[in-house]
Order: C-alpha cells, then structure tokens, then sequence
C-alpha cells in the first residue's frame, strides 16, 4: 500500500497556491523560502507529478496541480474537522461578529477565516456580508467586532488595508452603449455608485442607472452582457470585461480604500485583525511582484 499524503505537506502546497508566492507562503507558514520549496518538491516526489510552474519571478498551478488542490483542501478541512470533534487543542468559546463587502467576501477571505476558526474550537463567527456604507454605519452602531469594507474618500477611522483604482468595467466584446451612460450599481447609499455619479456630473456626462443590483455578481452579470457600464475595483475585473477610460471618454474614477475597523479590546478581534493583516500582506506582496512582472517581463 503507498503511503498517505503528507497533511504537512498539502498545507504548504494549499498555502503557495493561495498567495502565488513561495516567499509570501512562508511567511504565513513561518518557514524559509527555501524550507517551503523543499516542502513542495517532497510533494511532488511522493505524487509523481508536477504541481507548481515556477521560476524566481511567479508561480502557477500545473494541471495536476490543479486537481490536487481541490483534494488537499478537503484533507486539511477533514483534518481539522477532525481535531475539533475528538476535542484536541485549546478550547475557546463566545463570538465574533464580522462584517465584511462582497468582493471582499468573495474572494480570499472565506480561506483565511476558515483558517483561524479551525485552531479555536468553540468560537462562534457570525458573518454578515454588506455594501461599504452600511458596514461602516452598522460598526459605529456596535453590530461588528470586526469589519472590512471600502470606501472612496480617505477617513482616519480604520486601518487601510490596501489602495486600488475604482474603474469603469464593460463587456470586453460588445460595442459600446450610445446616448446616456447607463450605469450598474448597487442601490444607494453605495461609494462606488457616489463616486460614479459625481464623476459623470463632474464631466458633464447624463447619465442614468440602467440596472441596481444589492450583489457584485448582479452588477458584473449586466457588465459583461453589455447591458450597462459599472464602477467597480480593478481587481474585480475578469476575462469577460474590460476597462474604460479616457479614450472611451469617461472621467477618471477615486481610488478605494479597503479598510479594517475592529474591537482593540476584544482577544479574539485583535487575534483575527492580525491574521487579516499577515493574509493581506502575503497576497499584495505576491500581486505586486506579478504585477511588476507582466509590466517588465524581461528585468
């Protein structure tokens, strides 16, 4: 019979495809870059296969690489699982309550939550996903211990997180739209649909709301049909879209801030904000380098 995986093993393999980057990986794993590499190497050996495509300027799964990380994922949820229910590790117990925006939640976040609650047996997350305003309101109001949303205008309240362009996002195939910009946006009160508006009513541009939707799914659905042009972060943007801008005749968008907002005063908020802070710094460093890449692929 051939060995088991190694769970050891399949947590550094999950942890590099998650954040691209053997350096970023070992910071999140406390390891050295090197340790992380030889761990992936071993992987690899007891498998037979290649998993990653890498070389010193990005990582990429294989197609091997791909199928295994669906099946790592569940192995290390098992795991975990399994510690949990035979009641191994430190017992805690209460709630945390977070508030988190779509594109956010959506994103990488599920992971990192995932994470943290599986090594604190008996705390309860209660997550409750939302538009930036309303996130900030309900905070101030005590409905959060712990929040991330986005925002277009700069505030000293909060911890920003990072900073990225809000764009114009459109169907990466379909003519433009002609007469009055017609806008997908959340209901209001939305920053990206404020700033949408103030911009247009800015440049001189009508405008009007040709579809509202409370999901950043909803919004990108009518962008890529081409149905209507939508405000929406950069890194929201996918294959079926592209961006606008001045040479399509729109008026330059703010920058977003994603920012953190939670309890100092409250263990397992500050224990969670330090695991947000170490997740974000992990990927922004791995995105930047990526990025610094495709500009320069050559240097």
């Amino acid at each position: 019979m051939n060995n088991p995986l190694d769970t050891a093993l399949l947590l550094t393999f999950v942890t590099v495809a998650d954040v691209r980057s053997f350096t970023g990986a070992g910071r999140r794993l406390n390891l050295s870059q090197s340790a992380v590499s030889a761990q992936v190497v071993r992987l690899e050996e007891q498998i037979g296969r290649a998993l990653l495509v890498r070389n010193t300027r990005s990582v990429a799964l294989t197609e091997h690489g791909q199928t295994l990380l669906g099946y790592a994922r569940a192995m290390l949820n098992l795991s975990e699982e399994a510690k949990a229910r035979l009641g191994t590790g430190e017992a805690f117990g209460g709630k945390l309550r977070i508030g988190v925006s779509e594109d956010v939640a959506g994103a990488w976040f599920p992971d990192a939550m995932r994470r943290y609650s599986a090594s604190r047996r008996g705390l309860l997350l209660d997550l409750t996903v939302d538009i930036g305003d309303n996130l900030f309101r309900r905070y101030a109001n005590g409905d959060f211990d712990l929040m991330i949303g986005s925002r277009c205008s700069h505030s000293d309240k909060g911890v920003t997180l990072w900073r990225e362009p809000l764009t114009w996002a459109f169907a990466r195939h379909e003519p433009l739209p002609e007469g009055d910009v017609p806008l997908a946006c959340s209901p209001d009160p939305c920053p990206y649909r404020e700033a949408a508006v103030k911009a247009l009513a800015l440049a001189g541009m009508p405008y009007r709301i040709a579809c509202e939707s409370p999901s950043v799914t909803g919004i990108r659905a009518f962008a890529r049909a081409g149905i209507a042009i939508a405000p929406m972060s950069r890194n929201a943007i996918d294959d079926e879209l592209r961006e606008l801008g001045a040479s399509e005749g729109l008026p330059e968008l703010p920058e977003i801030e994603f920012v953190m907002m939670y309890d100092a005063k409250m263990p397992t908020a500050v224990e969670f904000a330090e695991t947000i802070f170490d997740e974000v710094a992990a990927r922004r460093g791995a995105r930047k380098r990526n990025q610094e890449i495709a500009k320069n692929p050559r240097s």
